[in-house]
């Protein structure tokens, strides 16, 4: 290779002098790439005469007063700008390390608690922490405990009673399902509705492959009562919309109604208790970022809030 091979490399060629030139390339005049940089005109202007000193190559054309940048300018422009969207990947990333003011978090969780107390525990968490993405997916247990053993989420709430292999769990709340109604249905003069309430009463059965499905279906059996199956639906929201618009009586997780309680809906504690437990999941053996120890403490105390008011 020829020493006129490495003149590119030259230790003369600074970071500033690649500063000014993109600035020119975004803002088109050394007077705005001045002003982007926080500094004066002529400082622009020499450093613009620098870098194509150093680097040996024509990158503007002056044309009616402005700089028109060189088809060679252009290729680099790219080349640089390739480079500045990794910095800031990495600066991103680096915030996220030292802080919890910024970045993104990716939470996975089970339907009833997505759509029903999880958006008000995310305000929270972000009125504590401006700045931090918080990217919700709303789906099955075993759909939430997969995004998180690959790694892909960084925590989930889901069911105690899914398959939790490749993943830690600690357990995150052990509440009792509730039975749901409109105003008008007569269970809704009661204090507390038993499962023989429910004889030959018009229900709405969650999904075949919820939890909550075998165990109302394991009480049935075991007191002899009889509903009359009106639905089978997959999400508990769907059930307590039904439920409100007087389609019948459902049981679902506590943690789907506070908000469908302004609306109407009527709940009532349901006996024998149907446990609802959740846990939290993360990837196994790997030590949760600051971003999610915060979210998943925020969580718990929103959580224990709620059910101990």
């Amino acid at each position: 290779m020829d020493d006129d091979d490495t003149t590119f490399f030259s230790p003369a060629l600074k970071h500033r002098h690649i500063e000014a030139f993109r600035a020119v390339m975004i803002r088109g005049t050394t007077t705005e790439a001045a002003l982007l940089l926080h500094t004066s005109q002529p400082v622009v202007s020499k450093l613009i005469a620098r870098f194509q000193a150093t680097s040996g190559l024509k990158l503007f054309e002056l044309h009616k007063g402005r700089l028109v940048p060189t088809p060679e300018a252009r290729v680099l422009f790219n080349a640089i700008e390739r480079s500045y969207v990794g910095l800031e990947q990495i600066g991103q990333t680096i915030s996220e390390l030292r802080g919890t003011h910024s970045g993104r978090i990716q939470v996975g969780c089970l339907p009833s608690v997505g759509m029903g107390t999880l958006p008000k525990i995310v305000k929270a968490f972000m009125a504590e922490h401006p700045g931090v993405e918080v990217v919700i997916e709303t789906v099955l247990s075993p759909l939430v405990k997969e995004g998180v053993a690959s790694g892909r989420l960084d925590l989930g709430i889901t069911s105690k009673r899914i398959d939790i292999a490749g993943t830690d769990a600690v357990p995150l709340a052990n509440v009792s399902a509730v039975a749901v109604m409109a105003k008008t249905h007569p269970l809704a003069k009661k204090r507390k509705v038993h499962v023989e309430d429910l004889d030959g009463c018009g229900y709405l059965a969650s999904s075949r492959h919820d939890d909550m499905h075998a165990l109302m279906d394991a009480l049935f059996q075991k007191h002899g009562v009889r509903p009359k199956m009106l639905s089978e639906t997959t999400y508990a929201l769907t059930t307590c919309m039904l439920a409100l618009h007087g389609v019948g009586v459902g049981v679902v997780s506590p943690f789907v109604v506070p908000d469908l309680q302004k609306l109407g809906l009527v709940v009532k504690p349901f006996f024998p208790r149907v446990p609802v437990e959740l846990v939290i999941l993360t990837p196994k053996d790997v030590p949760s970022s600051r971003l999610a120890e915060a979210f998943m403490q925020t969580l718990r105390q929103s959580l224990q809030s709620s059910f101990d008011d």
